[in-house]
């Protein structure tokens, strides 16, 4: 599947501008549409020098806070205030910007870079830097946190660096409103002495309401569902498909219209997605844990948490893929849940069987709830980095966060 065409928000009096030639970028220099603001810098070059990568780091931090866009191939006359495109070798380029914001920002800053060549001298041109806003905002570079004022970075105040991490926490308020509502709506029965869930939710924060509605009942559509079945037994189990009121759904074998009508004592493993006409998605995840014998007279639940990583990490291929096909590029909120966990052993643990049932790795509270932000272009190109944001802390309290590894990559 291939990528859309850059598309940048450049503040909220200016157009969002779609540039496809150098001579787009041109054009943009010469009307003002691109020049520095809150939103938009512009770089001659990305040096090699350690203090220049650290400033080029501070200057991409500073975009994380709220989003921007960096343009590297333009020379500033400063002293009649212009601007001109000056190509830059691209080979190597967007590695060498991706390597400056993996090492030297804490955390890490995922950003997306768009190359645009000149038609004359091949290999050249500009590189546009995409700064989605940052969910992990904001990002510390040497020891400090930058912002973005009307033209130039600054470093962040005590509160505004307050103001941001409350930000983060509000997020994990709505994650719960989210997560509550579907667990409201699981169509079948719980039983907590066997069994923990899993309820996962991505929601397009800007996407039109009408977004997928000539499409949804489509074969395109369908057929990114089914591509996530590889990576976990639910996804597998997603064979039945159907229209609903609130847009499409898959689900399993008695689940029609989101209805149990199979008797309870003969449900096995469940599963229910739904995708809505603006883009919204929905999951759960029945039966993710069980119990068995872990020594004499001695029984013990085990969390299926290999799965539960691989729905989530099917779940943000999905929402890229979907943003990616049907043409939303923006920021996706996820969020995922899962209950009755309390005292729950991971089956992938390397337990000693002739340990004593104290000497378990029990997971030590009854729920888990997490949340994050991403772009499409995140989900779509990164979605081990989504997963772990969502999923981590789950499989840390685990112990099983080494055997994670290979989907968060």
């Amino acid at each position: 599947m291939t990528s859309p065409a850059p598309h940048f928000y450049l503040g909220p009096v200016v157009p969002r501008w779609q540039p496809a030639t150098l001579d787009d970028v041109r054009k943009a220099l010469s009307d003002g549409t691109v020049r520095e603001r809150h939103w938009i810098d512009v770089k001659r070059q990305v040096s090699t020098s350690e203090s220049d990568k650290k400033e080029f780091a501070r200057d991409v931090a500073s975009f994380a806070n709220d989003g921007g866009l960096l343009v590297i191939g333009v020379a500033e006359d400063k002293a009649n205030g212009t601007f001109s495109v000056a190509p830059v070798p691209l080979s190597g380029l967007p590695e060498q910007v991706d390597q400056i914001l993996r090492s030297r920002c804490d955390p890490p800053l995922f950003v997306q870079c768009h190359p645009i060549e000149d038609s004359g001298a091949e290999g050249s041109g500009v590189l546009l830097v995409e700064v989605p806003p940052s969910p992990l905002a904001p990002h510390m570079v040497d020891g400090r946190y930058h912002g973005r004022g009307d033209t130039t970075k600054y470093r962040l105040s005590d509160a505004e660096v307050v103001r941001l991490f409350g930000l983060r926490s509000a997020r994990q308020v709505v994650a719960r409103q989210l997560i509550d509502v579907e667990i409201a709506r699981d169509p079948v029965p719980v039983n907590r002495e066997v069994e923990s869930r899993l309820y996962a939710v991505a929601r397009p924060l800007a996407a039109p309401p009408e977004l997928l509605t000539e499409h949804l009942m489509g074969r395109e559509i369908h057929d990114l569902v089914l591509a996530r079945a590889g990576g976990s037994r639910h996804w597998q189990r997603l064979d039945e498909v159907e229209p609903r009121a609130a847009g499409r759904g898959w689900h399993t074998y008695g689940l029609n219209s989101r209805s149990l009508w199979l008797e309870f004592d003969k449900v096995k493993t469940m599963c229910d997605l739904e995708i809505a006409d603006n883009g919204a998605l929905t999951l759960f995840a029945s039966q993710l844990s069980s119990w068995r014998n872990a020594g004499k007279d001695t029984t013990q639940k085990f969390l299926d948490d290999d799965d539960a990583v691989a729905v989530v990490r099917g779940l943000v291929e999905l929402t890229g893929a979907l943003g990616t096909a049907y043409g939303y590029p923006g920021q996706w909120q996820l969020a995922v849940g899962m209950t009755n966990l309390l005292k729950g052993v991971s089956r992938r643990a390397d337990l000693e069987w002739s340990n004593t049932p104290e000497d378990m790795l029990r997971y030590s509270a009854d729920d888990y709830l997490n949340a994050t932000t991403a772009s499409t272009a995140e989900c779509r190109e990164h979605p081990g980095a989504v997963t772990h944001r969502l999923m981590y802390r789950l499989v840390r309290a685990l112990g099983t966060a080494d055997q994670s590894a290979e989907i968060f990559a």
